[in-house]
């Protein structure tokens, strides 16, 4: 039996605009599995960006509850929060937001310091998981000696350094080429085989979502479909 990783049970979120309300999630239902890859797709504006920042804490549902591992992350306090996004999550943007002054080793060690790990240990997990992403001989290279692609790999060393249980990708290919993104979502699949960590990926590109385990639609704020695995 899958086990379930994160459940958002009757998400919604709204803003106001003056005297109107603006409905960006409208009673969402949406489960994840552990080691599962999964595709958000939906039209700019349906609320896709919206569901991956209340999923990693970074903003809070109007109404609902989002449970990690039955445990309803928005209950937690400050502190907790902060501790589960630097143990627990990963995050992957469209714009890598590698820090430029930094070479591509010391990117992929940060998260591993804040965690209060030694800069020896550090240095050495960071080296492997570079290796992992094919970057070995890009370890001293900062960003921008890096090709668009190797910094997405970068960013993607980055996130996954810590081991977390969940990536949380948005356009994570929206700026590379059709053979860098295939490249990057072929990488994903590859690090969930063997780390057994869990995506949810943010894609306008159906083609490439189709590669994972399974897509679901945003319309409007609703789930709009599920399709089928591909």
């Amino acid at each position: 039996m899958t086990e379930s990783l994160l459940d958002c049970l009757n998400i919604s979120k709204h803003y106001r605009d003056g005297k109107h309300q603006i409905q960006v999630l409208n009673t969402l239902d949406l489960s994840l599995n552990s080691h599962e890859l999964l595709a958000v797709t939906g039209s700019s504006g349906s609320g896709k960006s919206t569901l991956l920042h209340i999923l990693g804490t970074l903003d809070t549902p109007s109404a609902g509850q989002v449970l990690f591992k039955g445990r309803d992350v928005h209950q937690m306090k400050t502190r907790e929060q902060a501790k589960f996004r630097n143990q627990e999550l990963g995050f992957i943007y469209q714009f890598h937001h590698l820090l430029a002054e930094f070479s591509a080793l010391e990117n992929v060690m940060m998260p591993l310091q804040i965690a209060g790990m030694s800069r020896g240990k550090a240095k050495q997990q960071a080296l492997a998981m570079i290796k992992k992403v094919g970057l070995a001989d890009r370890v001293e290279h900062k960003p921008s000696q890096l090709s668009g692609g190797e910094r997405q790999r970068i960013a993607i060393a980055r996130a996954i350094v810590n081991n977390p249980s969940l990536v949380l990708a948005d356009e994570p290919t929206g700026n590379l080429d059709h053979e860098n993104a295939r490249s990057i979502f072929e990488l994903l699949k590859s690090l969930r085989d063997q780390q057994g960590t869990s995506f949810v990926v943010v894609t306008h590109d159906q083609n490439l979502a189709n590669r994972l385990d399974r897509v679901v639609s945003l319309q409007a704020g609703k789930l709009a479909h599920h399709l089928q695995e591909a």
